[in-house]
């Protein structure tokens, strides 16, 4: 499954309507916010029918999941919205991590707890808003700019820690290397909540794939409450996002893609975005002078010039406040 998919869910006494974009969404939040009652709505509709009372628009099946034996039902469900409860153990596991990454279905998980076995995006988590009887969903992380969370106009970092180990940090590593900025890697996303507790009194610009922070995006926020001053975070799409989107490649079909993601990518063979952007940047690449490797950052990329487009990708985000230069090279 690919593109966008309007759905619109209602009865007599409350009405949901929502668009989802990738093959995984969280939907978070306290109880009596919405979540049980849309998860019973979608249910009840899929047994009755149009007998329920409830009407149901989508260009796609909806379904619920919640079967004991939910793997053996799973493997049947093709091209669907699959809507999972969050009394469903299974969803936290391994098992159904690896169930559903090469299915054609897009998931709407309830959850209040993070899914640390999922690739989901941090643009991809929601909260339950309603207002009379409509309700919709609102992102629960908003930033201040467009991928930029936490933002401060005079922010100059002590650090600059970023997911990689390998490309993306060679390239930031030249990019802040006259400066007074330290870049390091986390080697994950899952390792930089450790780095952040032991540097708790320094200033840190985080720069992190966002098309696979959500299950780290609560931990990260608590701490940025606590710390607000210390803490900013980016969080593009990923480091090839960036490069993609920086135009250096003078592509008329990558410059389609950048636009609007959601048609281009399908669900059962990329599980996330983030892999994905990768796959393009490398195919576009390949056997070229430009070819790009996750393992090594290719010179053609370091050039001042091409820098200097990637960095300004960022230097967008961050309004017009230049916290990157380009201008030197490993």
């Amino acid at each position: 499954m690919n593109g966008k998919h309007e759905i619109s869910v209602s009865n007599r006494d409350i009405s949901f309507k929502f668009t989802l974009e990738r093959n995984i969404t969280v939907v978070v939040g306290n109880s009596a916010t919405g979540k049980t009652t849309l998860y019973e709505l979608i249910y009840e509709h899929m047994r009755d029918g149009e007998h329920s009372g409830i009407n149901l628009s989508c260009d796609k099946k909806c379904v619920v999941l919640d079967d004991p034996d939910w793997k053996i039902r799973l493997r049947r469900i093709k091209d669907s919205i699959v809507f999972i409860d969050e009394g469903a153990d299974f969803i936290s596991g391994k098992e159904f991590a690896r169930e559903i990454r090469k299915t054609d279905n897009y998931y709407v998980i309830f959850n209040r707890e993070n899914l640390k076995e999922l690739p989901y995006s941090v643009e991809e988590i929601y909260e339950i808003k309603r207002s009379g009887r409509y309700c919709r969903f609102e992102k629960r992380y908003n930033s201040d700019d467009q991928l930029v969370y936490n933002r401060h106009d005079e922010f100059v970092p002590d650090y600059l820690i970023v997911e990689d180990a390998k490309s993306g940090f060679q390239f930031f590593r030249m990019v802040v290397k006259e400066k007074n900025t330290k870049c390091v890697s986390a080697k994950g996303n899952s390792n930089i909540l450790k780095w952040l507790e032991i540097h708790k009194t320094d200033k840190v610009l985080i720069i992190a794939d966002g098309a696979a922070f959500g299950p780290y995006a609560n931990d990260i926020f608590n701490l940025i409450e606590r710390t607000s001053l210390n803490i900013m975070l980016c969080l593009p799409e990923s480091f090839e996002w960036i490069i993609l989107a920086s135009g250096i490649l003078a592509d008329k079909h990558i410059s389609d893609v950048i636009e609007n993601p959601s048609e281009y990518i399908f669900s059962e063979e990329f599980f996330s975005w983030e892999k994905f952007f990768t796959d393009l940047l490398e195919k576009s690449t390949q056997g070229t002078y430009r070819e790009y490797t996750k393992k090594e950052i290719n010179n053609y990329y370091l050039s001042s010039g091409n820098a200097e487009r990637i960095v300004s990708v960022l230097n967008g985000l961050f309004d017009k406040n230049e916290h990157f230069s380009s201008k030197n090279e490993l």
